[in-house]
């Protein structure tokens, strides 16, 4: 059983629920001007000392030139070195409006309390503790493996030890005296000493 099955047996038999916390890319805002002209900022809201700029066919970034500048929605922005240096709201009836749409998506929410009756709650410490468990577990596997892995290769190297020692051993040539002999006696004794 790998650590990632121990894990997930644990965490099931606790009916723990891991939640992965996403990371939310930062969005450019982007605003049209009265004239129908998109601009768009390096922050996520048009607000004093941020950068403005309109993009080209290109993409290319070029920033907004210095001036009052009136949004579709009413509002106005004062741009000053391609930088907001102050912005002016429109009217108050649309943040009204905000306000009741932020109310209405308030109490679609569910309670907190709701949440945590239906889900039990673990701190740090219990799941790093179930984890160090799987962990402990899964390495006295391992290591009773290694064990029986090791006997193994003991128990075989005993093995051909002993086929080893009960081969044949074999006799080496008696020396011969080539002076005693002739040339074609001499070349024969060679041949046969290195033909075995």
């Amino acid at each position: 059983m790998t650590l990632k099955e121990r894990i997930s047996e644990i965490f099931d038999k606790y009916s723990v629920q891991l939640e992965v916390e996403e990371k939310t890319e930062v969005k450019f805002a982007t605003a049209t001007l009265e004239s129908g002209q998109e601009i768009q900022t390096d922050a996520e809201s048009f607000a004093v000392g941020v950068s403005v700029f309109v993009v080209n066919d290109e993409g290319e970034q070029i920033p907004l030139p210095d001036g009052d500048y009136t949004l579709a929605d009413g509002s106005m922005l004062v741009v000053s070195e391609g930088a907001i240096v102050e912005v002016n709201e429109a009217s108050e009836e649309p943040a009204v409006e905000a306000e009741e749409d932020k109310e209405e998506e308030m109490s679609e929410e569910p309670k907190a309390e709701e949440v945590e009756a239906s889900q039990e709650v673990l701190t740090r410490e219990e799941v790093a503790g179930m984890i160090a468990e799987a962990i402990e577990a899964t390495k006295a596997e391992f290591s009773s493996q290694i064990e029986e892995r090791d006997a193994k290769i003991t128990e075989l190297s005993k093995q051909a030890t002993k086929s080893l020692s009960r081969a044949p051993k074999m006799e080496a040539p008696a020396p011969v005296d080539l002076k005693s002999l002739s040339i074609t006696e001499r070349v024969a004794a060679i041949h046969n000493q290195f033909s075995k």
